[in-house]
């Protein structure tokens, strides 16, 4: 009889709660996941947050060991060290979890450079929405400065601000002159949103001073501004700094997910060095699905598949319209906007909880190969 194999994962976000739901289906394995917070937060619901009091914390979170399948462990600890060549994962309560496979999905921090208020977690991002009194004929500025989540985001927070606010000067900074080619779809129908909702886009004004209210780039550009939300670059925590590469995140090879040349440990979600396409929850889910099922390949003898780096989201983009994108590494496309990709975002704070379990994986297995089909290469 074939012994059974230890799978730990590090982290309980989107990634490492659907990978271990999906090996969960298969016998042979004993898993183990290890996170210090008790809850699970649905992320993009931090931006619906943000403006809209009706949405509570207890809308887009739930304990985690309810997301969970009954025969996984799940261990409320804080993980200090990821032992790659003992094969063991260390907590900080002293105890050492050996594995046979290893998913690293500890989400990350960021390098918060200028001080400005943090919003990927409910208690940030309700002191923000606090802080917020009436922004008509104040000039709001929003942006980021380096590698960030989800890149659709500031233009969200914008879109929602114009529309909370429609005499409010707003201002989206963007680091970038110029959008990879795998974002040009979407790049492009985001920016014809902002431009018809009145938001100027100011692209490559890479952050590089802030005094008083006045925000200055590398080239001497200057933005005066009432109110800001600023989203700062991400890096791993400080536990997985010996795992991570100079840009502060971890090394992973984009068609296997494995971690350097190690065969049994994989790296998914935001701590992976992979940039395009870019960050995103549902980056997190399908690289999830990947991984659990070339684990599942490994242990039984299988012939194992690339990944394809595809992710498929819907974005609120301009008054009651929403697009929904598709990408992978070497197609993208934007479809939209329209009302239905709009209901479609909305509709996702729901169907969310039902994507961790993989209740509705073969759903979207189906809407992100059908939006392949739309995607045009990127060369």
């Amino acid at each position: 009889m074939a012994s059974v194999k230890k799978v730990v994962i590090i982290g309980a976000g989107n990634g490492g709660v659907v990978a271990a739901n999906q090996l969960a289906k298969s016998e042979g394995v004993k898993i183990t996941v290890i996170d210090k917070s008790p809850f699970h937060v649905y992320q993009p619901g931090l931006v619906d947050m943000l403006f809209d009091e009706k949405i509570t914390s207890d809308s887009i979170r739930k304990e985690t060991r309810t997301l969970l399948y009954k025969n996984i462990d799940f261990v409320q600890k804080k993980v200090i060290k990821a032992d790659i060549q003992n094969h063991e994962v260390v907590t900080d309560d002293g105890n050492k979890i050996g594995y046979d496979y290893l998913i690293i999905s500890p989400g990350v921090t960021e390098k918060n450079k200028f001080g400005f208020p943090p919003w990927h977690d409910i208690e940030s991002i309700t002191k923000i929405r606090d802080s917020m009194e009436d922004l008509n004929g104040k000039n709001v500025v929003v942006g980021y400065y380096g590698l960030i989540k989800c890149p659709a985001a500031p233009f969200e927070i914008s879109f929602l601000l114009k529309r909370k606010y429609p005499k409010a000067n707003v201002t989206l900074l963007n680091p970038v002159s110029q959008p990879p080619k795998l974002q040009v779809p979407m790049a492009n129908l985001l920016g014809q949103t902002a431009k018809e909702m009145g938001i100027q886009v100011k692209r490559g004004f890479k952050l590089s001073e802030v005094k008083d209210n006045l925000m200055v780039s590398e080239e001497g550009d200057k933005v005066q501004f009432d109110y800001a939300i600023i989203d700062s670059p991400i890096k791993v925590h400080k536990e997985f700094e010996d795992l991570s590469d100079s840009t502060g995140l971890i090394p992973t090879d984009k068609f296997s997910l494995k971690f350097k040349d190690f065969d049994n440990v994989f790296v998914i979600g935001d701590a992976t060095n992979i940039t395009f396409p870019p960050k995103t929850g549902a980056m997190a889910h399908f690289e999830a699905v990947y991984v659990s099922k070339s684990i599942l390949s490994d242990i039984n003898g299988q012939e194992k598949t690339k990944f394809d780096g595809r992710a498929m989201c819907a974005i609120y983009a301009g008054i009651n319209k929403g697009m929904l994108v598709y990408m992978d590494y070497e197609k993208s496309t934007a479809q939209g906007r329209n009302l239905a990709f709009y209901v479609s975002k909305k509709m996702f704070m729901s169907l969310y909880w039902a994507s961790l379990t993989g209740s509705i994986n073969n759903l979207l297995e189906g809407l992100s190969s059908a939006f392949a089909t739309k995607a045009i290469p990127a060369n």
